[in-house]
């Protein structure tokens, strides 16, 4: 469908026209102020109050023959008459979802006003989303109206676009996420394998508090997308031993992040993250100062969480003393002093007088 023009609606009086749409806004506006009032309290005389506004914008629609609104505003009205009757149980997500409905209609009335034209794939699309949140099931209603209210704002009006990230609590559009959504997004994916989130959990939380002392700390955001796309990476089907897992993962984690816009900071943290400080890493042979201090924290912290999952068997406090035991035999090769000296103090901190892992 593309744009709906009417001929019968535009044939009406100007006067009639504007009435009627001056009588649709203040319904509108009525919905908003009921909305509002639910916010606060659950009253059923405003739910009926609500429920009576869909359907004067409906049945205004319907007299000046603008049938595509009406089909639209139907659906709306049936969702609620299914509240009002208590066969849906109202949740304050339908109240919002009602109001970006009617926000979408009202815009769409003002360019039939003006111009004599509505979009008429928007308004298919909007009694879709309507259409997928009436008839939902009672566990996944709310959960599809709130994608349903994203897919509104992010202007595309298709549910299949937006995910319920339930790890970080809302929904988003893949279409206007920003990248720090879509990494965590995927790297929750991932982390349904109970052992994968483990290790990803120990290893970021040291890696922000390490980077958070350092005096040339890496960004939140990029350090966050290093250490995701590198734990990503690391899962990889990938032949030969530690190390040369480790570089692969590296360079492809790098080689992803380089591809898009804003996140050379991280590519060069993954692609640093295995070097060492003595000049014996790869895939570079950096040495010294010419390794980012944050990548040499991504490369701490995987090590330790490596260490921590490979020892099971002991007791929290254990199995910490042998992490720090083993990665201060790195300190002067593997990694600068300076950076060891940190780890132990943070160790000493945190880590020892509450349970991190």
């Amino acid at each position: 469908m593309a744009d709906i023009r009417c001929e019968a609606f535009s044939e009406l009086d100007d006067e009639l026209k504007q009435e009627f749409y001056e009588d649709v806004v203040a319904a509108i506006s009525d919905i908003n102020e009921c909305v509002s009032h639910l916010n606060d309290s659950i009253d059923d005389g405003v739910i009926d109050r609500l429920f009576r506004s869909i359907h004067t914008v409906k049945g205004n629609c319907n007299m000046v023959f603008l049938t595509e609104f009406v089909a639209s505003s139907h659906q709306l009205e049936d969702l609620f008459s299914l509240i009002r009757s208590k066969t849906i149980e109202y949740d304050e997500v339908y109240g919002r979802f009602a109001v970006q409905v009617v926000n979408v209609i009202q815009s769409q009335l003002e360019s039939m006003i003006e111009s004599g034209i509505a979009n008429g794939d928007i308004l298919l699309k909007l009694k879709a989303l309507v259409d997928d949140v009436q008839v939902a099931d009672n566990k996944e209603r709310v959960s599809i109206a709130e994608k349903a209210i994203t897919a509104i704002e992010d202007g595309h009006l298709t549910l299949s676009m937006v995910v319920q990230d339930c790890d970080n609590g809302h929904a988003f559009s893949f279409m206007d996420a920003t990248d720090i959504e879509f990494f965590e997004f995927i790297s929750a994916r991932h982390h349904l394998n109970p052992s994968n989130q483990r290790f990803y959990q120990i290893a970021s939380t040291l890696a922000e508090k390490l980077n958070s002392v350092l005096s040339n700390a890496a960004d939140l955001d990029q350090l966050r997308a290093a250490m995701i796309f590198m734990h990503l990476t690391q899962r990889l089907d990938v032949s030969g031993g530690k190390q040369e897992r480790d570089v692969q993962s590296s360079i492809i984690a790098s080689g992803l992040l380089s591809r898009m816009s804003g996140w050379s900071v991280a590519a060069e943290l993954c692609l640093q993250a295995f070097e060492s400080h003595d000049g014996n890493g790869l895939p570079q042979g950096l040495k010294g100062d010419q390794i980012m201090p944050a990548a040499q924290v991504i490369g701490l912290s995987f090590d330790f969480a490596l260490h921590i999952l490979s020892t099971p068997q002991l007791a929290y406090k254990q199995a910490l003393f042998s992490a720090v035991k083993t990665l201060n035999g790195y300190n002067g090769n593997r990694y600068k002093d300076r950076l060891i000296n940190r780890f132990n103090a943070l160790i000493k901190s945190e880590y020892l007088t509450q349970q991190m892992f």
